[in-house]
């Protein structure tokens, strides 16, 4: 089943306050339950997923400065001139180019696309 963005996003919001909350000591399920409005199943759903989450997954991505996607532009751009980057036949290579600036497709299409 899939899970939407919003609802994700709120999982995560809920289970870095509840890693706060138990930082500052409150450990009891029903106290937890309490504090942030939600079912002691709930919270007991997310104590037994935040076991296997990572550093990463407590935290939101920034986004990008205007700055930095210029310079994002000017690396695809910099790399299209390249032969490197172009197969045998002649074509781009886009997913060395998405691999190496660990980029979305999307972005590469962009500045293909001139935009």
């Amino acid at each position: 089943m899939k899970i939407s963005y919003h609802r994700r996003r709120k999982m995560k919001t809920r289970r870095i306050a509840l890693r706060k909350l138990l930082e500052r000591g409150i450990e009891d399920p029903k106290d937890l339950a309490k504090e942030l409005k939600v079912t002691v199943p709930t919270i007991k759903r997310d104590l037994e997923a935040m076991e296997t989450m990572s550093e990463e997954d407590f935290t939101f991505q920034k986004r990008q400065t205007p700055q930095e996607i210029l310079d994002k532009k000017d690396e695809i751009l910099r790399m299209l001139d390249d032969e490197e980057y172009y197969t045998e036949s002649g074509d781009i290579n886009i997913s060395k180019i998405i691999q190496e600036l660990k980029t979305s497709r999307a972005t590469v299409m962009s500045v293909l696309n001139g935009e």
